[in-house]
């Protein structure tokens, strides 16, 4: 064939054949670079309209889940089981109280009636209230020329409407009560011939009359925004007459029986069994005595130490309650005294810690010394009245108290040596 026959098409045809070649020889290679197994999903990020691309990514990052620890919180304890603790912590101190209300218990316990000297004087007080009331009312029955009443029960139902009256002042309640029962009282140890001689029954009904009359003005004043103290006050000192009272009663009807089957060889016993009411009554009279100690540590937030000393004395009487009654009533209202004292320790014994640390800023070695153990005893004696979960928080707080009282140790031996 002759050379001026082909094309000149040609040349520029195979050209364009052997690119095509190259370029698909090229995108095979690179789909084959990775395998399907290694390919890593992109994840499309939408910019907002106001915001970069940076804040985007850094919003895709904050959503990605973490890899935080899971931290355990431990279970809270049942109420059955916070009960069982509880019980198990106050009946061991329960345990360290005296089993026995005798003479000795009343003259440590007691604020204001403590022996008989202190219920005569109790008892006298309404004695000449009783014979003032008792002297006016013998005037008025000249002046009307009228025989006015004279037996006890009517002065005690004179009370009694005073209680039920719609509206009542300060100033009724106590004349319209306390001097009505003083007269009631006069008049019957007169018949009987001595406040010793008045049967169980009406001193129990005086002492219920005063104690309702007295627990209606603290409440009258606690509504009045008054100091209600006075009134409690009041109120501890006639539960304390009470207590006292049907003591010593007790005590001279047992002297009496033992005198007189002395050298019988017969039993006492059939002789003291109206004593058991008695018995039930001071444990009674106790067990509000213990609420109003409550109360009053409950309402008192100013004075830390009147409020400690409330706790106190509501323990120490609610439990000679339990020690001759096993009174459940006793046991609760005990666990919420043993909080109180409780969470004042606790309080101490963090006011310790912080004396300490001012003392060892201070260069005071005695005094840190004196707070810190303190701190230590404080410490101690609110664990042991916690339970478990409380307990474990309060330890922990111990563990770094005994660490730091450590540290001082070790610096205070490095100032001796080189001071020495």
């Amino acid at each position: 064939m002759s050379s001026s026959k082909i094309s000149p098409i040609l040349p520029l045809v195979i050209g364009v054949i052997f690119i095509g070649a190259a370029l698909a020889g090229i995108i095979v290679s690179s789909t084959r670079g990775a395998p399907d197994g290694d390919i890593e999903p992109v994840q499309k990020v939408v910019v907002p309209a106001g915001k970069t691309a940076q804040a985007s990514i850094a919003t895709v990052k904050e959503k990605t889940p973490s890899k935080d620890p899971v931290i355990e919180v431990e279970p809270e304890l049942s109420e059955e089981e916070l009960r069982r603790q509880t019980v198990q912590i106050l009946l061991a101190r329960v345990a360290k109280t005296p089993t026995e209300l005798n003479a000795d218990w009343l003259l440590n316990t007691h604020q204001f009636v403590r022996d008989s000297n202190g219920l005569d004087s109790f008892f006298r007080e309404y004695m000449q209230l009783g014979e003032k009331r008792s002297i006016m009312l013998e005037r008025a029955q000249q002046r009307s020329k009228k025989i006015l009443p004279q037996d006890p029960r009517y002065f005690i139902s004179q009370a009694n409407a005073t209680f039920v009256a719609k509206e009542n002042t300060e100033a009724t309640l106590i004349k319209g009560i306390k001097e009505n029962i003083a007269l009631a009282l006069y008049k019957k140890q007169e018949e009987v011939e001595g406040i010793e001689n008045v049967e169980d029954e009406f001193m129990g009904t005086f002492f219920k009359k005063i104690l309702t009359m007295l627990q209606m003005l603290e409440e009258l004043a606690i509504k009045e925004h008054r100091d209600p103290e006075p009134w409690m006050r009041e109120r501890l000192r006639t539960l304390e007459a009470a207590v006292a009272d049907r003591y010593f009663s007790v005590e001279r009807r047992r002297n009496l029986a033992r005198a007189k089957k002395e050298g019988t060889g017969n039993s006492i016993a059939p002789e003291l069994m109206r004593t058991d009411r008695l018995e039930k009554t001071i444990n009674e009279k106790l067990l509000e005595m213990g609420r109003v100690y409550y109360d009053g540590a409950a309402r008192e937030v100013i004075d830390r130490e009147k409020h400690q000393y409330y706790a106190d004395q509501a323990f120490r009487v609610l439990a000679m309650v339990y020690q001759r009654s096993h009174s459940g009533e006793a046991l609760n209202l005990m666990r919420e005294v043993n909080d109180i004292q409780r969470d004042y320790l606790h309080r101490l014994a963090k006011t310790s810690w912080k004396r300490a640390q001012l003392a060892v800023a201070a260069g005071d070695v005695v005094k840190a010394d004196e707070s810190y153990y303190i701190a230590t005893q404080r410490y101690l004696q609110c664990m042991s009245q916690a339970v478990a979960t409380r307990r474990e928080f309060m330890a922990r707080e111990f563990r770094i108290l005994k660490k730091e009282i450590a540290e001082w140790n070790t610096k205070k031996k490095a100032a001796s040596v080189v001071g020495g």
